[in-house]
């Protein structure tokens, strides 16, 4: 149960744009540890690639960070505008992305229910699709970048092209459900009934 006093939802404007420009310039930035590393490994552009990989790692951090604290934030505010009308409380919101195996749908479905409180269930859109579509990018980078460390030479090289090139992917659309998420939470639906069948 909620113990907060706000009764209104908080902007969740400035968080959105950060979260998409760290997104964005991680997506851009990461499709160059290839050619850096194979410079590296040969002992050309060492300096390079070590301070790549600490801006890459700097942008991905605060890409993670600013993009959680927006989805909890929508999460916080969809339950001021629907109370009661959630599986999992507020602490999922943050909590799903760190823990192990429920990472790899828990924050779908929160996701999901954030749009579906955000619109009412009313009129049909291609949210959820986007959403799955988000999601299924996302994971397929991530078990086949998890696959790429842990495979031979000869089958790391495909899965390590498939997780970069997924990556752009998943953060073009998320973007876009950051996108829809704010303006629907900036301008919230108002509650109408369902039409007779």
């Amino acid at each position: 149960m909620s113990t907060s006093v706000a009764t209104a939802p908080r902007d969740s404007r400035r968080l959105a744009r950060a979260a998409q420009i760290f997104v964005a310039l991680f997506a851009l930035l990461d499709p160059l540890r290839p050619t850096l590393l194979t410079g590296a490994e040969q002992g050309e552009r060492g300096d390079l690639y070590v301070r790549y990989l600490q801006i890459s790692t700097t942008v991905g951090l605060v890409a993670i960070i600013v993009f959680v604290l927006w989805f909890r934030r929508c999460r916080h505010n969809a339950e001021l505008l629907s109370p009661g009308s959630f599986t999992y409380s507020p602490g999922w919101a943050v909590g799903a992305w760190f823990t192990p195996v429920l990472m790899f749908w828990r924050p779908r479905r929160i996701a999901l229910d954030i749009h579906r409180v955000l619109t009412h269930g009313s009129a049909p859109d291609n949210t959820v699709t986007l959403i799955n579509a988000w999601w299924a990018a996302w994971i397929g980078h991530t078990a086949a970048g998890l696959l790429a460390t842990s495979a031979d030479n000869t089958a790391s090289l495909p899965l390590s092209i498939t997780a970069q090139a997924l990556y752009p992917i998943a953060a073009v659309l998320v973007i876009v459900v950051i996108q829809r998420f704010t303006t629907a939470q900036t301008h919230p639906q108002p509650h109408k009934p369902s039409a007779p069948a």
